[in-house]
């Protein structure tokens, strides 16, 4: 950004002394507050729309002037004029015959000249960018540059005899620069060669074709703004699960999108401390290389963290921006010196090194809010000398998305740990259920054994021998009683999770289920028994071989699928008629494979059928369920990265649709 404090008293070029009646200590004055519009980083692409826009206005400018030619140009964040069309009477293979024979490239999409190289000031259309300061950005007349020499227009492209030359071959009397001014910002300027002198009302038209090309140019500007923040949102969403991601993909998006030279993001953590967690830099890593090197630390370094409430940092742009006035924290704050960001880490000497080869002018910290609270700042540098109001408006709105991605990173990670207690406890619960009932069936078999040896004498000598003989067993089911105990002593104890196969697992939970059923080896095992209530019940499993394993813990794997099977068990018993029963399992894609359960049991009503695995629900009368089998067993398959679905009918069944990931 260029800033300047005087106006143009005369625009025409003086044929006596050779130069423009601006003395060039003006242009390079900074003061002010005019703002060059600089937002982009890929300075070779514009939207087909914009090209279209100025393809029109220069055509208009060749054809209803009758100039010999024109071009239209955007400047970038790199300080360049880009042609972005342009429009010659001149046969477009002479033309280009005679600008390659002068080694002048004005192909569309090249940077025509920059702005912030001294070799480039005198140029007619970088003069006239300069030229536009905030006294005379609202008076109409004052933005154009006009010469009668060609070389005006091309220098330092081409030498002046070369240009001259040129000019007498293509008959050119005059060329202009008209500088494209929209809310007092420059993004870009039209240039026009003639072979007339241009009149008051030429300048006139090119003018108002210029408001039009700027505000065309704006509008792209802000609306490619605007579709970065779009995909910034996205992108977020696609990694809201990781905090360090989500703010690498706010500050990519500043630099690779919106075009700044760096962007850095720093988290409000405990210690009232301000980490940098990331940072990107435009395409100057060695620069940043060489200042770690110098100030001995790493940008995201321990080393490098600067501290509210300690005395030496109280200078730091981004503790002062926190900590704003009287303690409120500012919108935004913003220096022109680098110096303010970095200290007290690095010496002002090296801070000012790094920003003359950074080519930054202004840096700007933008502190973010959750629920009124500082969570982090936001912290851009540019190569101008000012931000606008709208780049602070849109910097700030890109620095709330990332107080957004933090709070969502942040309460998925609290949920999930929140998972991960929830299914510590489930496992706590489940062993402990577990080793009650294994203890209980080991202590009834061992008070039976007890009795029998209190009563020994009154059994025949081969009992006897066979109840002696039975010894060692019986001390094998106290040790495992120790262990069970030993176990309950420490809920908490992790079950190991391994490779485990799910048709064992089901056929495991059909044997507790239903004591009478046997697993036969054929491709369709199909058994019938008989219900409490007399009725017949038709059990059918049809289970794939060689299925993969899913990796988990057995026991509990097995419990979960005996929890779903027993819904369908009770629904069956509830109708009081034959009953069947349908287990499916197969090979559902090549990382997933699943398990079918299908009942012709009651069924659930529609409006009970969204709250069956919600905790404490159940359709079962006062005190015959808890309702939180189908609640754990959806929360133990979630946790494994599977999911389970219901579909059912009142009267006609219902089936549970489970899915499970295989063991890579």
């Amino acid at each position: 950004m260029l800033l300047f404090n005087s106006h143009f008293k005369e625009n025409r070029y003086n044929k006596k002394d050779q130069k423009f009646r601006t003395a060039p200590s003006v242009i390079c004055e900074k003061k002010g507050n005019f703002v060059l519009h600089l937002n982009r980083k890929h300075h070779a692409q514009v939207s087909p729309r914009l090209r279209s826009v100025l393809q029109q206005i220069v055509d208009d400018v060749v054809n209803r002037l009758g100039c010999l030619g024109a071009l239209a140009t955007t400047l970038e964040n790199d300080m360049g004029l880009y042609v972005r069309a342009s429009a010659f009477t001149v046969p477009n293979g002479r033309l280009q015959q005679v600008f390659a024979q002068s080694h002048v490239n004005l192909e569309p999409d090249q940077a025509l000249m920059y702005l912030n190289n001294a070799r480039h000031r005198y140029n007619l259309g970088v003069s006239a960018v300069n030229s536009v300061t905030a006294n005379n950005v609202g008076q109409p007349g004052q933005h154009h540059l006009i010469s009668d020499r060609l070389y005006d227009l091309l220098r330092p492209l081409t030498d002046r005899a070369t240009a001259d030359e040129m000019q007498q071959e293509l008959d050119v009397a005059q060329v202009v620069a008209v500088p494209l001014v929209v809310q007092k910002e420059v993004v870009g300027a039209v240039l026009a060669l003639t072979q007339d002198s241009f009149t008051d009302r030429d300048i006139d038209f090119l003018e108002a074709l210029g408001n039009l090309a700027a505000a065309a140019i704006q509008n792209n500007y802000r609306l490619t703004a605007m579709e970065s923040l779009e995909r910034v949102i996205f992108g977020m969403q696609a990694r809201m699960t990781d905090e360090i991601q989500v703010l690498q993909t706010i500050v990519d998006a500043v630099v690779y999108e919106l075009g700044y030279e760096g962007a850095m993001v720093a988290t409000l953590e405990n210690g009232n401390s301000l980490p940098v967690r990331a940072y990107a830099l435009d395409d100057t890593p060695q620069i940043l290389a060489h200042l770690e090197s110098k100030a001995g630390m790493s940008l995201l370094s321990p080393k490098s963290v600067v501290y509210l409430d300690k005395s030496r940092y109280q200078a730091n742009l981004s503790v002062r921006a926190v900590k704003g006035i009287d303690g409120r924290p500012q919108k935004f704050l913003t220096s022109d010196h680098l110096y303010d960001l970095l200290r007290p880490f690095v010496t002002r000497s090296l801070a000012d090194f790094a920003q003359r080869m950074l080519g930054i002018r202004q840096v700007i910290a933008a502190p973010f809010f959750v629920e009124d609270e500082v969570v982090g700042n936001l912290f851009v540098a540019s190569r101008r000398d000012h931000f606008s109001s709208w780049e602070t408006s849109l910097l700030t709105t890109f620095s709330q998305q990332a107080a957004a991605g933090i709070r969502n990173a942040r309460l998925y990670r609290e949920a999930e740990e929140q998972r991960r207690i929830a299914e510590l406890f489930s496992r706590m619960a489940f062993s402990a259920t577990a080793s009650v009932h294994g203890l209980s069936n080991h202590l009834n078999v061992i008070g039976n054994y007890l009795q029998m040896l209190q009563n020994l004498d009154k059994f025949s000598d081969n009992q006897q021998q066979e109840i002696t003989a039975s010894m060692p067993q019986m001390v094998e089911r106290a040790q495992k009683s120790l262990r069970l105990l030993d176990n309950l002593h420490e809920p908490w104890h992790h079950t190991t999770d391994q490779a485990v196969a799910v048709n064992n697992c089901l056929q495991r939970a059909m044997r507790e289920l239903f004591p009478g059923w046997r697993w036969v080896e054929t491709a369709v095992n199909e058994t019938t028994l008989t219900l409490p209530n007399e009725q017949p019940i038709t059990l059918t499993l049809n289970l794939a071989n060689d299925l993969p394993p899913v990796q988990t813990a057995s026991d509990m794997l097995t419990e979960a699928l005996r929890v779903i099977l027993k819904n369908s068990y009770e629904a069956i018993l509830d109708q009081n008629d034959a009953g069947t029963l349908h287990i499916t399992s197969r090979l559902q894609a090549p990382d997933r494979l699943q398990i079918v359960i299908q009942d012709n049991g009651v069924g659930i009503k529609p409006e009970d059928l969204p709250r069956i695995f919600e905790m404490g629900w159940s359709t079962k009368k006062e005190g015959a369920g808890m309702g939180f089998g189908l609640f754990w067993t959806r929360d133990f398959i979630q946790g494994l990265g599977g999911s389970i679905y219901v579909d059912s009918k009142p009267g006609h069944g219902t089936t549970f649709d489970i899915s499970l990931p295989i063991v890579p």
